[in-house]
């Protein structure tokens, strides 16, 4: 009996043995990683890398490769989903770090001008950002005298937080005021007439862009001058921190406008210097225009490149004050894009980010990226309109 009990007990033991050597060797199995991450656990701001950038080996199948977000700077976790050779998932994290590595931007050509007297520091005036820090170090290095006429060489150094450096070297000039030319006299001027003939196709339509400063417009006689369409200022603000005031001529223009055949844009000119002041500006936005029907994009055009400084922001803080604006109004069913000078969009929009892009050259386009309405000058003439106007050229496709 004694024996019978002592090859039970063994044979439980065994078979218990046995159970927790399978176990073990199934736990080795399924826990065997087979993945190894790669040595450099790091990218820089905005780069654009996948999930599969940060893994060396792997012995199975990634199934969850993903762009990174690298929108801002610092750690992120990330997740690694892959199935191993056995067949079955695992799950990898680990934490990576996002650098900004960029040169702070200095916006100043070789020369610098001003007239006699100016009394605005150039800290102020010359545009000093950068890419992600929203309070760069922006200093001047050098003596010059505003009210004197002359030249005084000049640098400017920037540096962010990340201890990245730029150094500009230009030329301060100070001349004597010149009195200012009313342009609406000059006798020089570009025919809309003209533009029309050189530009209208199957793929064009041709028009204007206009606000209070083109006064009393006669609809019925720009539409009889092929005008196709306008884009109208709904209004804005005159400064930063100001309240949004709407255009005295926007009810009269888009009625006019829409009265007489014509098909409307519009465009908002924004000093906002947050978010949520930009989302407010594209309710602003939609609340006025829900009575008329909006055919073309609605546009959102900030350019205080003077005053810029005193913003306090950074680059990419600028980037999502225009994107949210943008997302606001595509989120109410209407198209927006993004209004620019070729000059602005090389150097501080992310233009990467925008599918619509209303472009603002007056010569030859260099510009490489993709737009869909070109502004091509400011000095236009047209019957139905007293002053200059700006004449624009969409693109259909």
């Amino acid at each position: 009996m004694d024996k019978l009990l002592n090859k039970r007990v063994i044979i439980l033991f065994l078979l218990s043995l046995t159970a927790l050597l399978l176990s073990l060797m199934l736990y080795i199995i399924i826990s065997t990683t087979g993945i190894i991450l790669s040595p450099k656990l790091s990218c820089n701001f905005r780069d654009k890398v996948y999930l599969k950038d940060f893994i060396l080996s792997l012995d199975g199948s990634l199934e969850n490769n993903h762009k990174i977000d690298t929108n801002y700077v610092g750690k992120k976790e990330l997740k690694i989903i892959y199935k191993n050779k056995y067949g079955f998932y695992k799950v990898k994290k680990f934490n990576i770090e996002i650098k900004d590595v960029t040169k702070p931007t200095i916006l100043v050509n070789n020369e610098y001008v001003v007239t006699e007297g100016f009394n605005k520091k150039l800290e102020d005036v010359i545009l000093c950002a950068d890419d992600w820090d929203d309070d760069v170090d922006c200093k001047i290095d050098g003596s010059y005298n505003m009210d004197e006429v002359g030249v005084y060489p000049l640098s400017m150094k920037a540096t962010d937080k990340s201890n990245n450096t730029s150094v500009k070297y230009f030329n301060l000039r100070v001349i004597k005021d010149n009195k200012k030319i009313d342009s609406n006299n000059s006798l020089e001027f570009v025919s809309y007439k003209d533009i029309y003939k050189k530009y209208k196709n199957n793929n064009t339509l041709i028009g204007i862009d206009i606000s209070k400063w083109q006064e009393e417009v006669d609809f019925k006689k720009l539409k009889d001058n092929n005008v196709e369409f306008v884009i109208l200022k709904i209004g804005g603000q005159s400064n930063k921190g100001e309240n949004i005031t709407i255009d005295p001529y926007f009810k009269n223009n888009i009625e006019g406008a829409i009265d007489n055949g014509l098909k409307v844009g519009i465009y908002f000119y924004s000093h906002a210097s947050n978010v949520k002041e930009a989302r407010e500006q594209a309710k602003f936005v939609l609340d006025n225009i829900k009575d008329y029907d909006i055919e073309l994009p609605i546009s959102f055009d900030w350019e205080n490149w003077s005053s810029f400084n005193s913003y306090n922001i950074s680059l990419n803080t600028l980037n999502n004050i225009a994107k949210s604006f943008m997302l606001e109004i595509n989120n109410s069913g209407y198209k927006s894009n993004l209004y620019s000078s070729e000059y602005y969009l090389e150097n501080i929009w992310f233009n990467n980010d925008y599918k619509n892009i209303w472009l603002a050259n007056y010569g030859i386009i260099k510009y490489q990226g993709k737009y869909d309405m070109w502004q091509l000058c400011s000095d236009g003439k047209v019957d139905g309109i007293n002053t200059f106007v700006d004449i624009d050229v969409l693109y259909l496709n």
